[in-house]
């Protein structure tokens, strides 16, 4: 650092208080949100895209746990026509909404069941208010919510028994469960019998501890890489310790010999 930057830096610091310092730094930290992609919206986030990049590859099996009312089950359906969807809830209540949300589209089969490491039960937190938060990692969300308790199955028995050997597309987002949604899938992902595995990444990781560089060394021992979803692109590099903002929202993973799916993904940021 200058010494004129320093000069600044220790300016802002005594003077942190002030109306217009505390201004600019709400500003800056808005802008960084802007630059790390802070967008959970599918259609402008950079997920879709994924989706119509993977539909040229005509997949036939995607998989989404945590599909909530459907929304995305319904957009991997339409962007991408040659495959089956199953769609994976956990909570008995919003799986109602799903169902009837995606009744009109026979290749959308639902299942009334969350994704985990092993078979079993969970106790959730349900939101009635924004069913998307429903999560069992304890989030402090400043909602009401009431508890109730819902079946789990791990992701390679429910592949087994679906006759699924191999998924082009795991999608999840399952408000901080995902480690042990991914390693139900063990099995799949060590034979490298999934393509891409799509993820949340934000706040709730610092609760469960399933930080950037973990996820990165997860996969890589797989064979994946991994990199975070932009809207034109996606980065596809090992995580550094400056990555972990928490922002979010969705990271990607690939198949690391699967040269093809990379470079039509990681496209050419602008």
């Amino acid at each position: 650092m200058t010494a004129g930057a320093s000069r600044i830096a220790r300016f802002v610091a005594r003077h942190r208080r002030n109306r217009i310092l505390a201004k600019l730094a709400t500003v800056a930290r808005r802008y960084l949100e802007w630059h790390g992609n802070f967008d959970y919206d599918g259609a402008t986030n950079g997920e879709q895209r994924v989706l119509r990049t993977l539909a040229a590859f005509a997949p036939r099996v995607l998989v989404d746990v945590g599909a909530n009312v459907g929304e995305w089950s319904l957009a991997a359906a339409r962007l991408c026509p040659s495959a089956t969807v199953h769609a994976f809830e956990v909570s008995p209540i919003t799986f109602e909404t799903l169902a009837a949300n995606t009744a009109g589209e026979p290749r959308i089969t639902c299942h009334a069941a969350g994704l985990a490491e092993s078979a079993g039960e969970v106790k959730l937190r349900h939101y009635d208010s924004a069913p998307a938060l429903t999560t069992a990692s304890g989030y402090p969300h400043a909602l009401p919510f009431r508890e109730i308790v819902a079946r789990v199955a791990a992701g390679d028995e429910e592949a087994a028994r679906l006759g699924i050997g191999h998924i082009d597309l795991l999608k999840i987002d399952v408000e901080g469960m995902e480690e042990q949604v991914l390693r139900g899938f063990g099995r799949l992902l060590a034979s490298r019998s999934i393509d891409l595995v799509q993820f949340e990444y934000g706040r709730v990781n610092i609760l469960n501890g399933f930080l950037l560089h973990r996820c990165g060394a997860f996969f890589a021992e797989r064979g994946y890489a991994m990199g975070k979803i932009y809207p034109d692109y996606v980065d596809f590099r090992e995580p550094a310790l400056e990555d972990e903002d928490f922002l979010g929202p969705n990271y990607l993973a690939c198949r690391a010999d699967r040269g093809d799916l990379l470079a039509a993904l990681g496209g050419r940021p602008g």
